[in-house]
């Protein structure tokens, strides 16, 4: 296929892949990426409803917390010491 076929069949979703490849293996667009386009934005992160750092903390809610005793002991969990 030539590249001006592959873009004229493909070329909303060549389009999107410009922001990056989907987090789901290629299952699904992503509605951000989406809003991206729609937008114009260059940057995906610009449409994130909620971002995470670099270390996966969420600044909105403050997650990750500590978890309290109870809660482990409703679930049947225990924690184990960590490796050093």
């Amino acid at each position: 296929m030539s590249a001006d076929e592959a873009s004229l069949k493909f070329g909303f979703l060549l389009d999107a892949f410009r922001f990056g490849a989907p987090p789901h293996a290629g299952f699904a667009f992503g509605i951000d990426r989406i809003v991206a386009l729609l937008l114009g934005e260059e940057n995906i992160r610009e449409v994130i409803a909620f971002p995470k750092t670099q270390s996966g903390g969420d600044p909105l809610t403050g997650a990750p917390t500590p978890i309290e005793p109870a809660q482990l002991e409703e679930l049947g969990l225990r924690l184990l010491p960590q490796a050093t």
